[in-house]
């Protein structure tokens, strides 16, 4: 009778799936933050509309440049007096003397967690920047751990896609978690641990892949004329995105940044923000 009950709850359970929605993003508004003078920041708003053909609809660009603030509260302050859509900038605004390697800047840092406005952050940093200019942004990457029910990451990555270009929806299962779980299971005698790993591995592709399927349709659908692909696989999540990258020529990675549980920046979105520095993100 339990086992029967057991079969009841899993055949229900695989019935009630998360189903993507696709929605339109408003983008109407951009400010753009920079350590140097206004000529500095209106090169990087021309720079930027044509590398993001998307913000046609961009109706007010705005600019805040190095000489008006230099503290973050001042900086915070600015962004505040106005609504605005999106947020692009660089790493380490403010820092020509140093650099910190393992970290944003605190600017960016801090401006990550404490609005909820998406920033767009460009390759290179402040001090040494990258242009993006030579590209048009049309292989938009967008990639979480859970990506089922992550309808708003998805609707951004669509958003930021030129008419006629590519997205992948990248979930990548990581090793090490995945391995933990893992050797925890092989120490309870009772679970046969081999079994196990392949019916848990089974099921944690397989949702993220079906729901993934069910946001090709939709975007076919509903959606613009872009070219909708996959990635579903375990592994070392940095290692996992430079091959994808380098495989596909990523214009844009896509990351959730936000933990609802601590002040913090998402530790996997982190490490992925500092280290991949060549491409261009919109962190969320």
């Amino acid at each position: 009778m339990v086992d029967q009950i057991d079969q009841f709850e899993s055949i229900f359970r695989r019935s009630d799936r998360e189903l993507f929605q696709f929605g339109q993003i408003p983008m109407n508004s951009v400010t753009v933050i920079s350590d140097r003078d206004e000529a500095a920041a209106q090169q990087t708003i021309e720079m930027v509309q044509k590398f993001l053909p998307r913000l046609e609809t961009v109706t007010s660009w705005r600019t805040i440049t190095g000489g008006q603030y230099s503290t973050v509260d001042q900086l915070i302050s600015i962004l505040d007096e106005q609504q605005t859509d999106l947020v692009i900038t660089r790493r380490h605004l403010h820092e020509d003397n140093f650099v910190p390697r393992h970290s944003l800047g605190v600017y960016l840092d801090v401006l990550t967690q404490t609005t909820s406005i998406p920033v767009f952050v460009l390759p290179g940093s402040a001090v040494a920047p990258a242009v993006v200019e030579d590209r048009v942004c049309d292989r938009v990457m967008v990639v979480a751990d859970h990506i089922s029910g992550d309808n708003r990451l998805i609707n951004y990555g669509v958003r930021m896609c030129r008419e006629g270009g590519s997205i992948w929806l990248c979930h990548v299962e990581d090793n090490s978690v995945f391995e933990r779980y893992m050797s925890a299971i092989s120490r309870i005698p009772e679970i046969d641990s081999d079994g196990a790993r392949v019916l848990i591995e089974t099921q944690l592709l397989g949702d993220a892949q079906e729901f993934i399927d069910g946001c090709i349709e939709v975007i076919k659908t509903d959606g613009p004329n872009i070219t909708v692909n996959t990635h579903v696989g375990r592994g070392h999540h940095l290692k996992q995105l430079q091959k994808l990258i380098a495989d596909h020529d990523a214009d844009l990675l896509v990351l959730n940044t936000k933990d609802k549980d601590q002040l913090a920046m998402h530790g996997q979105a982190y490490s992925l923000s500092v280290e991949l520095t060549d491409v261009s993100m919109l962190l969320l």
